[in-house]
């Protein structure tokens, strides 16, 4: 049978340290590693361990090294590698102009940006096409929303009718209500 692997004796301000980051730790899997050296140090074993927290014995293994060689920090995530952003920082400055412009201005026939048209209109321009998700994500980094549009008949409206029946209901509104005796 294999010796089983505790983790090294905690000074106070280690204990103090780990206790801290498991209570108030700023990620679940920081919280977790925490949780594995806080338990080591209470006596258990890392079979034990493994079968509290649902991960194999190699995770508790490296997190103990971790912990050993850095101190708490090493139980945090480290920076992974991963695909560069596809919006670039050109893409995202020219978004926000465009999102801000009126599109009849740029000659589309509407006035009113949504989610589809600006992912083509950037498609065209940028050659860039990211989905909904990702455009509504940088739009909420920026503070921007689309706006509901307001639709009115004003366009089609007779003007000097409208005013007319206007003034005719403002003065309705204004006298005094008399009812017609029965």
């Amino acid at each position: 049978m294999k010796p089983q692997r505790f983790i090294k004796s905690l000074t106070k301000k280690e204990r103090q340290d780990v206790e801290k980051l498991f209570r108030k730790g700023p990620s679940n899997r920081a919280r977790k590693r925490a949780n594995a050296v806080r338990l080591s140090a209470l006596g258990y074993s890392v079979t034990q361990i493994s079968e509290i927290l649902g991960c194999n014995r190699q995770s508790i293994h490296n997190w103990f090294d971790a912990f050993e060689s850095q101190g708490c920090p090493g139980l945090f995530d480290k920076h992974r590698s991963g695909r560069p952003a596809t919006a670039t920082p050109d893409y995202r400055n020219r978004l926000i102009e465009v999102i801000k412009a009126n599109p009849k201005e740029m000659g589309y026939p509407f006035t009113v940006w949504t989610i589809t048209r600006i992912r083509a209109h950037m498609a065209r321009e940028m050659g860039i096409l990211l989905s909904e998700s990702r455009v509504r994500q940088i739009m909420k980094e920026q503070g921007l929303v689309f706006k509901r549009p307001k639709h009115t008949l004003a366009k089609k409206q007779d003007k000097d009718a409208f005013a007319a029946v206007r003034d005719i209901l403002d003065q309705a509104k204004k006298s005094p209500w008399n009812p017609v005796p029965t």
